[in-house]
């Protein structure tokens, strides 16, 4: 009797196991809507994104991926709600550069986004544009840092708010420079912008999107574009990198997200069908007109996806180490 009670349970135990194992198999997930979570409030850059990529991956995987906004706190808030997530594939976080940046800055965050994440794949990139008010002495980049060194007080440099990327941006441009700058946080590259047109600041790092109408209305001075070739948007600007500054190339990229513990095979499905979608034509098209731009896909890989997040923490905690963030 003590026996077959032993053997029953074993069977028992195997088949749970067995059990389990199926469900982590990527054949048979998804198997109910799943979650996106976008760590940011509705209309923004990181709203767009997740809607694209959920309009697109909801054919392929054959579920409703249903995105939710959760802003606040820099987009902690909606990390922290996925960080506590079963890591079974139906809660997913769509997130931007900040969630790189955040461990060098903030102490105190509830979580470990190196333990706490795994990148299932890159999923957009941009750069930001050097502008001027439009009555700016400089007429191009090198004219700009001879003017930001001359006599007079140091340039007004807008930013939207401190350990945004603009923010790091500003810091990594007037180390270049080599000149001290008054540096001014705005809540939002909204007011920031504002403040521009309206002469009150002397230079801001706006993306593709806000600068490049105001460039080619005449609005603002374009100085230089922050990417490694020449953007669409603006092709007569400069990129830093042909101005010699490669170290002020600072994309701003979205990424898609599960908890750590995720199965593989789920997370690798996951991927593929997020490669899938950003290749569809009318993606691409969006991201045309947005000014931003896929990944080469050699860098869509899970793992080339998660070398990049870890490297961005890096530069990062080393640029926070050296202007003394928090």
């Amino acid at each position: 009797m003590t026996f077959s009670f032993k053997a029953v349970a074993i069977v028992a135990l195997i088949a749970m196991g067995f059990a389990d194992s199926l469900q982590a198999q990527p054949t048979n997930y998804p198997q109910r809507p799943i979650t996106l979570i976008a760590a940011t409030a509705a209309g923004g850059p990181g709203d767009t994104a997740a809607r694209l990529i959920a309009e697109h991956m909801t054919p392929i995987l054959g579920q409703q991926v249903v995105v939710e906004n959760v802003g606040g706190a820099g987009g902690i808030l909606g990390a922290a709600r996925v960080a506590r997530a079963e890591p079974d594939g139906y809660t997913l976080l769509l997130h931007q550069t900040g969630i790189t940046v955040a461990p060098a800055i903030n102490p105190n965050l509830t979580f470990d986004i190196r333990k706490y994440f795994t990148a299932v794949g890159l999923v957009n990139t941009s750069h930001f544009f050097l502008v001027g008010r439009n009555h700016l002495p400089p007429n191009d980049f090198h004219g700009l840092v001879g003017w930001m060194k001359g006599p007079g007080h140091p340039a007004k440099f807008a930013h939207p708010g401190v350990g945004s990327l603009g923010h790091l941006t500003t810091l990594l441009f007037a180390k270049f420079a080599r000149t001290d700058i008054d540096a001014v946080a705005y809540r939002g590259i909204g007011p920031a912008m504002n403040d521009l047109l309206g002469g009150h600041v002397d230079l801001l790092w706006p993306g593709a999107v806000a600068a490049a109408p105001l460039i080619k209305a005449g609005k603002l001075k374009g100085y230089a574009f922050g990417g490694r070739e020449r953007s669409k948007l603006a092709p007569d600007l400069p990129s830093v990198v042909e101005l010699q500054a490669p170290e002020l190339v600072t994309p701003f990229w979205h990424a898609l997200f599960a908890p750590a513990a995720t199965p593989t095979p789920i997370v690798e499905k996951l991927n593929a069908a997020l490669r899938q979608a950003l290749a569809h034509p009318r993606l691409r098209k969006a991201y045309e007109e947005t000014g931003v731009e896929a990944f080469p896909p050699d860098m869509l890989t899970v793992e080339a996806s998660n070398a990049f997040v870890r490297g961005e923490i890096e530069r990062w905690a080393a640029v926070a180490r050296e202007f003394q963030l928090k």
